[in-house]
């Protein structure tokens, strides 16, 4: 259903749904440098954010391996 929501979404505004989450959810927000994560390499690029994993008691920090 979430599919067929963004679809309606995308014919309802007249733009795709990327367009629309920017510039009418993260704009208005002043998010200006958050962006859509769309492939393996947007999540590996150094300014993203990496998650935190819960290991042996302790936050470390995740890293591309991870990913793959």
């Amino acid at each position: 259903m979430y599919m067929v929501a963004g679809h309606v979404t995308e014919i309802l505004g007249g733009d795709t749904w990327d367009n629309l989450l920017v510039s009418r959810v993260l704009e208005p927000l002043g998010m200006s440098t958050a962006r859509i994560i769309k492939s393996t390499t947007d999540v590996l690029a150094a300014d993203a954010a990496k998650p935190y994993i819960y290991t042996n008691e302790l936050f470390v920090e995740g890293d591309a391996d991870i990913y793959v």
